[in-house]
């Protein structure tokens, strides 16, 4: 069923003639779940599956809308991807320890299937919002995609899921310009590096620097040709920082520039390894400041929000805050956390 959206947007920017965002879109497939790691790998089909039993028991899932999963056509994969590499990742056929030819990434047999299903996923989700047949979209995806460059896989990803999406989007009629927000710790070097330079997407990425993986996202980074000034890098220089932190840079950074950009719709590379106890990041998020970041977002261009999952190595961790972004999409409360976490190590009670 429609939420009579137009299907298209004539006169950029009639935003304010939104979505309501009421009905709130999941998309999702357990094929995802046979793209095998080895046994304790932090990339695990347990994040997913964990990440939907948590919707499912709390009733959010009931809540939704389930989008009908598909895989990612070869025409949408070639628009970020070297056929060369396509072809590469479609070859999988036996499990390798570490496969040379991409990346270093672990496969399996269902990792083809897998890649593609996820970039299809985020790619459905965001074509399905512009429609007008949800208002915003949460695409629950593995393997994770923002590492991966044009031309090859890295750091657990293998198609670059959300500059897929972007693209496509970007082909919707009366799309002009696209926010791609990214929330995981580490940068996503491929969406960077696949849309730089593109004005019609601007790319924002909050993650450590100082040299953590990727290494790449300084804040001179800014995009290149065309697209300069469409790149933003938001580097944390330590481990730690928290909910304060992330709000004041909404606050002072993010949240003017994305209101002079006018997206037609906000992709959100959404990475929950910022969290605290993830065994990767280091840093101390809530899921309560998840939720606040989705709350700021669902602000811009009328509602039009797809989340799509990147990172996050606690499973339950993850799920919970997951579950929260999926309550604020809902229309939920942020709940802030009884304590926010400030930069440095202090505490403090609100």
């Amino acid at each position: 069923m429609s939420l009579n959206c137009p299907s298209e947007f004539p006169a950029h920017h009639k935003e304010k003639q939104s979505c309501p965002p009421k009905t709130v879109g999941m998309i999702f497939d357990p094929i995802m779940e046979d793209h095998f790691s080895p046994q304790g790998h932090y990339e695990c089909p347990e994040r997913v599956a964990s990440l939907v039993s948590k919707l499912e028991e709390t009733g959010l899932l009931a809540s939704c809308k389930r989008l009908a999963p598909r895989l990612a056509s070869d025409e949408e994969l070639m628009r970020v991807h070297t056929r060369e590499h396509i072809a590469k990742v479609d070859g999988i056929r036996e499990a390798s320890a570490r496969n040379a030819d991409l990346g270093g990434v672990f496969c399996s047999p269902g990792t083809p299937a897998a890649a593609r299903m996820a970039a299809g996923c985020v790619t459905e989700a965001a074509l399905q919002v512009l429609r007008g047949e949800v208002g915003s979209a949460m695409a629950v995806v593995r393997p994770p995609g923002h590492h991966a460059e044009c031309d090859r896989a890295m750091g657990f990803c293998l198609f670059n899921n959300i500059s897929v999406a972007a693209e496509a989007a970007l082909r919707f009629p009366g799309v002009k310009r696209v926010l791609v927000l990214d929330w995981d710790v580490h940068h996503g070097n491929g969406i960077q590096h696949t849309l730089e330079d593109n004005p019609g997407v601007m790319y924002i990425s909050l993650h450590r620097g100082n040299g953590f993986f990727p290494g790449t996202g300084e804040a001179h980074e800014i995009g290149t040709g065309s697209g300069a000034g469409f790149t933003m890098n938001i580097p944390w220089p330590k481990a730690g920082f928290g909910d304060l932190d992330y709000k004041a840079a909404f606050d002072l950074v993010i949240e003017p520039v994305v209101q002079s950009f006018l997206p037609d719709l906000c992709i959100v590379a959404a990475g929950y390894d910022a969290v605290e106890g993830d065994p990767l990041g280091n840093m101390r998020l809530t899921a309560e400041g998840y939720g606040h970041m989705t709350q700021r977002l669902l602000g811009v261009c009328g509602g039009r929000v797809v989340v799509a999952l990147e990172g996050g190595y606690n499973v339950r961790a993850t799920a919970d805050c997951a579950a929260e972004t999926m309550r604020v999409l809902l229309g939920g409360p942020v709940a802030w956390a009884s304590r926010a976490v400030l930069s440095g190590g202090r505490r403090r009670t609100s």
